[in-house]
């Protein structure tokens, strides 16, 4: 990795959520950091979030920043607040939502890199989202949303 100062632009909107890339792959649309991780700074509005999926290839760490998230591991639910941080393994169900009246924002760092493809590619289809283009999405980038 090579050290750099940069100031990344890319903002990605999807399912009521406003992420930044901090560090991705290093393509022209990020930061050209070719970090050996993803780090992705997200407001999540009203009712906005990730449903229960599996990631196969990436161990993430959230740390939420402001307001409150009902997180998802497993069978487990709870609600977290400022400060909590959040460790999920590849492969684990997991999946967050914001039931508050305000925006949350937590920081995502996952690793390896490469998480922000999927956040390309989702926040470029069109709303609605047709499903099918969703689960290609999923397939490419191995997301595996529980229940679809």
């Amino acid at each position: 990795m090579k050290s750099a100062i940069c100031t990344p632009s890319v903002v990605l909107s999807f399912a009521n959520m406003q992420t930044r890339v901090i560090a991705g792959r290093g393509d022209t649309d990020t930061s050209g950091v070719d970090a050996p991780y993803t780090v992705m700074e997200m407001r999540i509005g009203t009712r906005g979030g990730a449903p229960a999926h599996r990631s196969l290839d990436e161990d993430k760490t959230f740390v939420v920043l402001e307001g409150s998230l009902e997180f998802q591991i497993g069978e487990s639910v709870q609600n977290v607040s400022p400060g909590a941080v959040v460790t999920v393994a590849r492969g684990d169900v997991h999946g967050f939502n914001n039931q508050a009246d305000g925006d949350a924002r937590l920081l995502l760092i996952s690793a390896p890199a490469g998480h922000d493809a999927f956040f390309r590619a989702m926040a470029a289809l069109p709303t609605p989202h047709d499903i099918e283009a969703v689960r290609r999405i999923c397939e490419q980038n191995r997301q595996v949303i529980v229940g679809i």
